[in-house]
């Protein structure tokens, strides 16, 4: 399926600038990220993210310019090659961690921010780790909250950044794992409908995860956030259907 700039803006109330910039953007080279994709988007949650989440720093009072900016989207694009790494196995989440803070350590443009987001990553207690999920297999994609180091953003946004953050990520990331819990079940692959056992507790629990998420989102995109909902209800019949042939 190809993704559109109408597709985003009519389905998810993606900015129209936000959306054609990363439609018309080529896939970065040599990044492991994209490897052997043609196009930039396409309709899996690791791509499809990254306007959706441009879309809702926007509407939080980050500057369009500086989202749209050379510094800010190819440090988002380095983390990405890094996390892909990561996801391959070729290094260890620790090494993932490290290799992005030295990604954005010397151009910080809030030092508070980076330390705050390595501490998180390392396993400390903060302000990012209360508002985390109870599903460590949703948290795969958090490097990724490095890049923001190369924006300026007030202090006060710091707390809704995160939680933007982790509402939309989550809930992407539930509706790929419940796309793939079957094939994850067999390969032992981690995912969050799997990682406390399947159940109808578990299932309740992603559910009652994601209503929280789409209601957050909702205050800053409503368009974003009942899409996101309604994709959400229809793929979640997959682990239903699993769980009772079990």
């Amino acid at each position: 399926m190809f993704i559109s700039t109408d597709y985003l803006t009519t389905y998810y109330g993606v900015d129209e600038r936000i959306a054609r910039f990363f439609v018309d953007r080529d896939p970065p080279a040599d990044n492991l990220y994209w490897h052997g994709k043609l196009l930039y988007l396409r309709p899996a949650v690791g791509y499809l993210f990254i306007p959706l989440a441009v879309d809702l720093l926007y509407k939080l009072g980050l500057d369009k310019d500086a989202l749209l900016g050379n510094e800010f989207v190819q440090t988002m694009e380095q983390t990405g090659h890094i996390s892909a790494l990561e996801e391959t196995n070729q290094i260890t989440a620790a090494a993932a961690t490290q290799q992005c803070a030295d990604l954005v350590k010397d151009n910080c443009k809030d030092p508070s921010w980076y330390h705050e987001v390595l501490a998180y990553l390392q396993g400390e207690s903060n302000y990012i780790s209360v508002q985390a999920t109870p599903f460590k297999a949703l948290h795969r994609g958090d490097v990724f909250l490095f890049s923001l180091c190369a924006l300026h953003f007030p202090q006060e946004k710091k707390q809704q950044i995160v939680s933007q953050w982790f509402a939309l990520i989550s809930t992407l990331l539930l509706m790929d794992d419940a796309d793939d819990a079957k094939e994850d079940m067999r390969t032992g692959d981690e995912n969050a409908f799997l990682e406390h056992g399947l159940s109808e507790a578990n299932i309740a629990l992603a559910r009652d995860l994601v209503l929280k998420n789409v209601a957050s989102i909702a205050s800053l995109n409503e368009t974003m956030a009942n899409k996101l909902h309604r994709k959400f209800e229809e793929v979640i019949q997959k682990p239903i259907t699993l769980l009772n042939t079990i």
